[in-house]
């Protein structure tokens, strides 16, 4: 793992920054066309109550040397009057690490002082402004090397971009809340369940992602550890998702047929299945493929079968 100490303020950092990055700033002066990558960097209005995207252009082309120009943008007062700085009022960036495709960025113990809403968009923003690098797919945020919690304590770990839910098409997210997601992924053999509690960012006035297609899309984009595994192809395409009665219908197109490694047909069902049921509106799940109710579920189950929960397959 290459690790490199960074200025435990983000003032230093900057410093660092402009220090390694000369060019940033000759770039900006006199020069009609933006030079570089184009990188959106995430900003906390000045309430504290939303995020707002602007792009910046990264002329760094090493992945290390990317990521210390964001960790300085994030560290740095915009020129926009209404927002503010993303890792800002004393919070200092003691290291960071890239390995591969994640970064780990360990803050000071002042990150344990922002409010519930505050730290979202915080998390939120360093991840997705993170993410937004090419070879940079998960964020792990540490205080002081310890593990970033949710607030029922359980381990955070790796986040990725999609875990923070927004409108799509628009640059502004407004986070007022959190919602805690119990998911079931495959264990390692494929023929059993592990429940995960998964924490993610979310209001539903802003997004319009109903909570049943939330837990669907996170099932699909699969776990972020390397102790559950994932039970639906990443191809496959929710088409439509309906509610009534209790019973969830799904429409899933034909990559859901696709069996991700070694995980049952059970498995895969009953991780839908459960995963839905958890919601207090559903108790029962039905699935078609491209809107097809006759055939059978990988030659296993009847288009037509209404699925309940099973916890037998739970390990």
């Amino acid at each position: 793992m290459n690790q490199k100490p960074l200025k435990r303020y983000c003032r230093l950092l900057l410093l660092l920054g402009l220090l390694l990055f000369p060019a940033v700033i000759l770039a900006g002066c006199g020069s009609e066309e933006p030079q570089g990558t184009p990188i959106d960097i995430s900003y906390l209005n000045k309430n504290e109550t939303k995020l707002v995207t602007e792009t910046h252009y990264i002329t760094s082309t090493d992945t290390k040397d990317m990521i210390v120009e964001v960790l300085t943008l994030l560290c740095t007062v915009p020129d926009n009057k209404e927002l503010k700085a993303t890792l800002t009022s004393g919070i200092n960036i003691i290291t960071y690490s890239y390995d591969g495709e994640q970064v780990i960025v360990s803050l000071g113990e002042k990150y344990k002082e922002l409010s519930r809403t505050t730290e979202v968009l915080t998390r939120a923003a360093v991840v997705r402004s993170l993410t937004n690098i090419p070879e940079v797919k998960y964020v792990m945020i540490t205080i002081n090397g310890e593990s970033l919690t949710d607030t029922s304590g359980n381990a955070i770990g790796i986040m990725t971009a999609d875990m923070f839910v927004n409108n799509a098409g628009t640059q502004v997210e407004t986070v007022n809340s959190t919602v805690t997601l119990r998911l079931y992924f495959a264990n390692e053999e494929g023929d059993g369940l592990v429940a995960v509690n998964r924490e993610l960012a979310h209001n539903a006035d802003v997004s319009n992602v109903p909570m049943e297609k939330l837990v669907v899309e996170q099932l699909i984009s699969g776990p972020v550890n390397d102790e559950t595994f994932p039970t639906i192809s990443p191809d496959t395409k929710l088409v439509n998702i309906t509610v009534r009665d209790n019973i969830c219908y799904l429409t899933f197109d034909s990559a859901i047929l696709t069996a991700v490694n070694n995980v049952t047909t059970d498995v895969t069902i009953y991780s839908i299945v459960n995963s839905l049921v958890e919601l207090s509106n559903i108790n029962k799940v039905q699935i078609s493929i491209d809107g097809n109710k006759e055939g059978k579920f990988r030659d296993k189950y009847e288009a037509s079968t209404v699925f309940e929960r099973n916890l037998s397959l739970v390990n």
